[in-house]
């Protein structure tokens, strides 16, 4: 397939633009000019790149793609998510991407959202729990959905909306939480944290990236679709498990970081509905993706490479 993705140099598109480029399809991605790739450096040949400076839009509809991945995201950082302006530009992007999916007849779409979208809940939820979502963040994810969804309907484009929830792997930004704990523990004594009641289900980001490819191999199965593990831990016994791993002296402050303002207790998603259309999420080798990481990290951090 002729496939068009942005965001192939972050840390969930990367993974999945490994995938595509294994299975032979395709690809034209979009970047900044200045974009680091050392996520994809292995294979950034095997990929045509277009730069968001440029005419951009006229390279994609000269390419005409079959399908288009939409995984960049403004504003990710926790620091981020409450600017309504810079999420709100995310809607602007998207709906210069979907004009273009009419002008190249493009089969599918494919945009990423957030469990954020449901707001705080405190059991295990599937795709029709209600959305109330807390921040700009979620806000805006939600509002995308719904203009994405409609414009495709009308169009007769099938869409696929992945809620993703907490994931982790190497290659992840420096201030989401496991880089920035193993970075802490290489280079100071102690750490500030909340109390960390929170229990989440990791998910290895290569499950979440092969979710999402998994979507070339269906037809007319639009729809929303969770993607979590079902492996379910407090953050704060995850953050112990992993300073034991290193560090078993290095102190940990639990409570000494207030929660933030709309904080979620409880993350964890049915993926039922993608197991029975698309893909059956493995979370068997949580322990060995732990240390992969682990070890992944304290390279990085000790000596420097990735």
């Amino acid at each position: 397939m002729k496939i068009f993705i942005t965001g192939a140099s972050g840390f969930i598109g990367s993974y999945l633009l490994h995938i595509l480029v294994e299975q032979k399809h395709k690809v034209l991605s979009l970047k900044r000019e200045f974009s680091d790739l050392y996520r994809v450096a292995d294979i950034k040949d095997s990929v045509t790149w277009v730069n968001i400076e440029s005419d951009w839009e006229g390279e994609v509809i000269a390419f005409q793609p079959d399908v288009i991945f939409n995984l960049a995201w403004n504003g990710v950082g926790a620091s981020q998510r409450t600017n309504w302006d810079e999420q709100l530009r995310n809607i602007v992007t998207q709906q210069m991407l979907l004009n273009i999916a009419t002008m190249c007849n493009t089969k599918k779409f494919i945009g990423i959202g957030s469990q954020a979208e449901y707001g705080a809940f405190e059991n295990k939820i599937d795709e029709t729990y209600h959305v109330h979502p807390n921040s700009a963040y979620g806000a805006v994810k939600n509002a995308s959905f719904v203009l994405m969804r409609t414009f495709c309907e009308l169009n007769g484009i099938e869409w696929y909306w992945f809620r993703v929830f907490p994931c982790f792997g190497p290659m992840e930004a420096d201030n989401w939480l496991i880089p920035s704990l193993i970075k802490n523990i290489c280079s100071s004594s102690e750490m500030d944290l909340t109390p960390g009641e929170q229990r989440l289900a990791y998910l290895y980001v290569e499950e979440v990236a092969k979710s999402i490819a998994s979507v070339l191999n269906v037809i007319g199965k639009s729809g929303i679709y969770n993607i979590c593990s079902d492996n379910l831990i407090s953050l704060k016994d995850l953050v112990i498990k992993i300073k034991d791993k290193i560090n078993p002296l290095f102190k940990l402050n639990f409570g000494a970081l207030p929660y933030r303002p709309g904080q979620c207790m409880y993350m964890v998603g049915d993926t039922k509905r993608l197991a029975e259309n698309m893909y059956k999420i493995d979370t068997s080798d949580f322990e060995r993706h732990l240390e992969e990481t682990i070890d992944y990290y304290l390279k990085y951090y000790k000596y420097g490479y990735r």
